[in-house]
């Protein structure tokens, strides 16, 4: 498919005549047909255009998002969780006009969202992202059933220039276009590592997980989550197209997501949806008790079932799904349970999970749904403040947007937010990948321990053993 670019500007120009005498600040949307490409192909050059991008691809590529640029932040005076976001979000959604009807779009997601963790912990590494973030980019492209929309967002008043606004789309689409008709090089990609010091690492690890044992078994937490990390310098550049690519092929099942703000990426592959809400149906995904992959059918087998025979990892499973049912009560007459103690399986991995749905008694409840989940236990423990405070206490490094949310959300009230596990930054050339595992009264940490180290490799199997080299 061949675009034709004048098409698109003349029906720029339409929808901007067709649209009534301003005088108050609106949020302007306008969708136009593009041409279909992989956005994983073309994210190096793609990168080139912008410091502020967003890019999500739903399991099994159902959908994929990429966005350019900030066309409107939703925030408030004191941006501390969802819900103080709701008037914000409430009044750019009356004011908001588009052409989405004409264009047949089926997936109206023009808002992306970013959470870390904790918005109170925070360190220089995380400098480049806002504990929470809740924007629309200036363009957006949204990849579905094999069509491609391209939306143009932005914010007019009695004082703006249609014609500057059609000068910016036709110029940003002539740079798209010229990207793409220049397809990129397949090229080595080798970026080595050294292995994890695993006599190091498990002293330390055994030693923040006895102190957080004694707290368990005191009693006052019944659940506590805690992660670890593994940095390493950059001998080359990252070629964003293989990695990903890569990342998506190993794990098609599961979330992809590439945000870069500044100077600073992070990405990551997740297997956990937080919250899916469409047309007032609500889904949660309870994932948690894993164990590893067995290199034959004989042995993935076995440890499948020492996985669901596990009283640990079943007590822990039970905790998060009991927590998630008993908040969705609050918003729902109807909650059920679609498919229990399931076990999914990832390429290194496979992991115990329970869906979770609920009918929602209201479609105005969002933001106090998310703040009410966030975060499950399955990532902090349980109860969730002190849960906190531990992880504050006990951790060296800073969580940031590692075991946070990140994805999609619409003006109806329906959002598609997957929790940003599996995931590592990158800045100033240096890599730091996150893992965490779930402790009880009865948790081994040595088991702890290499569980987390099957959550690493999902990003370090990315890069080079460099011990194997030598």
């Amino acid at each position: 498919m061949k675009i034709n670019l004048d098409k698109i500007i003349n029906e720029f120009d339409s929808f901007a005549r067709s649209l009534e005498n301003i005088n108050s600040p609106q949020l302007l949307s306008f969708a136009f047909n593009f041409q279909r490409f992989n956005p994983l192909s073309f994210i190096d050059k793609l990168n080139e255009l912008s410091t502020d991008i967003f890019l999500l691809r739903t399991p099994n590529n159902k959908l994929t998002v990429y966005g350019f640029n900030s066309a409107l932040e939703i925030t408030s005076d004191k941006t501390k969780d969802f819900t103080s976001l709701t008037n914000n979000y409430k009044h750019w959604k009356s004011n908001c006009k588009n052409n989405w009807g004409e264009k047949n779009i089926l997936s109206k997601f023009i808002l992306c969202c970013s959470a870390k963790f904790d918005t109170i912990s925070s360190n220089e590494d995380w400098i480049d992202f806002e504990s929470l973030r809740i924007y629309i980019p200036e363009y957006l492209f949204v990849f579905q059933n094999d069509e491609v929309f391209g939306c143009y967002n932005f914010i007019i008043d009695n004082k703006s220039s249609f014609d500057i606004l059609s000068d910016n789309l036709l110029s940003f689409l002539n740079r798209i276009l010229t990207i793409i008709e220049n397809q990129p090089q397949s090229t080595d990609h080798n970026i080595s590592i050294q292995s994890i010091s695993e006599s190091k690492e498990l002293e330390e690890w055994i030693g923040i997980t006895t102190k957080a044992l004694k707290e368990l078994n005191a009693g006052g937490v019944e659940k506590l989550v805690l992660s670890r990390i593994y940095s390493f310098k950059l001998n080359t550049t990252i070629i964003w197209s293989i990695l990903l690519s890569e990342l998506f092929q190993r794990f098609p099942d599961c979330y992809l997501f590439f945000i870069k703000k500044n100077d600073s990426v992070f990405f990551g592959s997740s297997p956990e949806m937080f919250l899916k809400v469409s047309n007032n149906i609500a889904e949660v995904e309870s994932v948690a008790g894993s164990a590893a992959r067995g290199e034959k059918s004989e042995s993935d087998f076995e440890l499948e079932r020492s996985l669901k025979t596990s009283d640990k990892n079943h007590q822990e499973h039970l905790i998060v799904s009991e927590f998630i049912s008993g908040i969705l009560i609050r918003y729902s007459d109807n909650v059920r349970i679609i498919e229990e103690k399931q076990i999914r399986k990832l390429d290194n991995i496979q992991h115990l999970i329970t869906r979770i749905s609920a009918e929602l008694n209201s479609n105005e409840n969002l933001f106090e749904l998310i703040d009410a989940l966030f975060p499950t236990p399955a990532v902090c423990g349980i109860p969730k403040e002190l849960a906190k405070e531990l992880i504050r206490k006990f951790e060296t490094h800073n969580r940031g947007l590692y075991s946070g949310l990140v994805g999609l959300m619409d003006f109806n009230g329906n959002c598609e937010l997957a929790v940003s596990i599996r995931s590592a930054l990158v800045r100033e050339n240096k890599v730091t990948a996150f893992a965490g595992a779930g402790l009880i009264k009865n948790s081994d940490p040595k088991e702890e321990f290499f569980e987390t180290n099957l959550k690493l490799k999902t990003i370090l199997s990315l890069f080079t053993d460099e011990n194997k080299n030598k």
